[in-house]
């Protein structure tokens, strides 16, 4: 969140019905307070849609959460079920060579690694100004950024680790002395006792949308759709949950500065693909795992694929079938918003038989695009925080709370939530 509320008012406008404008707007109800919400179009949850297909259910965007104690209150408090991933299904793979892998360093690059870890930064970073791959390139060496870091980045920001600022892309990986390992780091973390629950990844039983119609339904009365804005409203306390882009336009004249700064702010493009396939074209059996991440270099165009079917329960409707969600596109490939609907099946059929060994046809695949999905977390997303700081949101009563205000994460926008 940037800005800060004037209690006293007890009421709010929210202006966007996406799932920031839907988080806050519910805690702000459960508070006490009085709540109106202005969303320009016909429906609420932004990116987040599930849609019911004859094979199965089909996310747009997100499809599952790492929750913590805290959040799984949270749910339900909101009467959502939740299912953890199946216990035979919890491994995570990195392709490498042609193949998937657990862990893709090799024996050299393994103690290379863990001697780094022990021992220190190659050289010490400037936490203001360092990138995520300058950090990792530092603090545990190349074979780690290439194999480990920079496919994980890319599964969630759908950037490169040269894109991201550290100290907001990862602001808990910034070192207190540069020139501490990260052992060292580690420990003295833990011995001041600073160590936090680890979250396990969990989905909601009904789709990602079932968070939206929850939050939806408990501000039936709040939400007025349709409301397209060109002012800021007038009341005592306003908080816009917008993208970068349209609050750019909403505050070119109270706040040319921040305006300009978030104009310049760039999103990752991304393809989400949900394909249905039959488990009798694998010839070693479907896989099983929560998913495979894929390094640009090793040759698939695909970022990753997510074995939905196998994680979580009633993904696929048909016996024989299994659900998979393949990730393309990204900063290093916008081109492939281009491609046509034909083009991306062929693509993905390509790609699966390289890292899946799929060796038949796709049998239903829901193809969607955004445009502008992810934020990149860089530097000039770092500077239109700081003028937000200094300029609109300087005055009480004024927010900016979206998934550039702080944390990418659902998780972390309701993890600000609980603990603001």
């Amino acid at each position: 969140m940037i800005g800060t509320l004037r209690e006293e008012v007890k009421s709010a406008t929210i202006v966007g019905a996406g799932i920031s404008g839907l988080l806050i707007g519910a805690v702000l109800k459960k508070r006490g307070w009085r709540v109106r919400i202005l969303e320009a179009s016909s429906r609420a949850g932004g990116l987040i849609e599930t849609r019911n297909t004859p094979s199965g259910p089909v996310e747009a965007a997100a499809h599952s959460l790492m929750i913590t104690p805290e959040l799984k209150t949270f749910f339900d408090e909101l009467g959502i079920e939740l299912s953890p991933v199946d216990p035979r299904s919890r491994a995570r793979y990195i392709f490498r060579d042609g193949r998937m892998r657990r862990f893709p360093l090799t024996l050299r690059e393994t103690l290379f690694t863990l001697w780094r870890f022990l021992t220190g930064p190659g050289h010490a970073v400037d936490p203001e100004t360092a990138s995520v791959s300058e950090w990792c390139e530092s603090y545990l060496g190349r074979p780690a950024l290439d194999f480990l870091l920079t496919p994980f980045v890319a599964g969630i920001f759908a950037a490169s680790p040269d894109e991201l600022l550290l100290k907001s892309a990862f602001p808990r990986l910034l070192p207190r002395n540069p020139r501490h390992s990260l052992f060292r780091q580690i420990f003295l973390e833990k011995r001041a006792g600073k160590k936090a629950a680890r979250p396990v990844m969990m989905a909601p039983t009904l789709g990602m949308e079932e968070v939206i119609r929850k939050l939806s339904g408990d501000l039936k009365s709040e939400i007025e759709f349709q409301s397209e804005i060109h002012s800021i409203p007038d009341t005592g306390n306003v908080i816009l949950t917008l993208p970068a882009g349209p609050l750019a336009t909403l505050l070119k004249e109270s706040d040319p500065e921040s305006s300009e700064a978030l104009s310049s702010v760039s999103y990752s493009p991304l393809i989400t693909c949900t394909v249905f396939v039959r488990d009798e074209y694998f010839p070693n059996g479907a896989p099983r795992g929560v998913g495979v991440l894929i390094p640009r270099a090793q040759g698939p165009r695909i970022l990753g694929v997510l074995f939905n079917s196998s994680a979580f329960p009633g993904r696929s409707l048909k016996p024989g079938l299994s659900s998979y969600t393949v990730m393309l596109g990204g900063t290093s490939d916008p081109g492939a918003l281009l491609l046509s609907d034909l083009e991306i099946r062929q693509t993905l059929e390509r790609d699966l038989w390289k890292v899946l060994r799929l060796s038949g046809p796709i049998e239903s695949l829901e193809i969607t695009r955004w445009p502008r999905a992810i934020p990149v977390y860089s530097r000039s997303l770092e500077r239109a925080r700081k003028l937000l700081i200094s300029g609109f949101c300087a005055t009480p009563g004024r927010m900016v709370f979206s998934n550039y205000s702080k944390d990418v994460s659902i998780r972390g926008l309701i993890q600000s939530l609980i603990s603001g």
